[in-house]
């Protein structure tokens, strides 16, 4: 390369400063449009996390709910099973006192059967 300087584009200082002052504009823009965008990644993420908070309560007030369910069930298979027993003592009460009476009448229309 000689000494040939007639090639060569200049660029003065005052061009050189408006077009950082362009670029750092854009970089400011973009830089503004991330912090926006991060807003309201924060903000999106503490409005799932309040749904997400929400449905927890919702599934342990359902859980609460089930096991009082199952206990009252299993109170009232209790009661029926109790039911069951005290009809069969009460119809075998009812069956003996038939027969009592039926060998009280037996009895009285003929002494002589024991």
């Amino acid at each position: 390369m000689g000494g040939d300087v007639s090639g060569v584009i200049g660029i003065t200082l005052r061009e050189l400063l408006m077009e950082m002052r362009d670029e750092i504009r854009a970089l400011r823009s973009a830089v503004d449009s991330v912090a926006r965008d991060q807003a309201l990644s924060v903000e999106r993420r503490s409005a799932v996390q309040r749904v997400a908070d929400t449905i927890i309560a919702r599934l342990d007030s359902h859980e609460k709910a089930i096991l009082d369910l199952q206990r009252w069930r299993d109170e009232a298979a209790g009661a029926i099973r109790l039911a069951r027993w005290a009809l069969g003592a009460s119809l075998v009460a009812s069956v003996l006192i038939v027969l009592q009476i039926a060998a009280l009448i037996s009895h009285a229309v003929n002494p002589a059967v024991p």
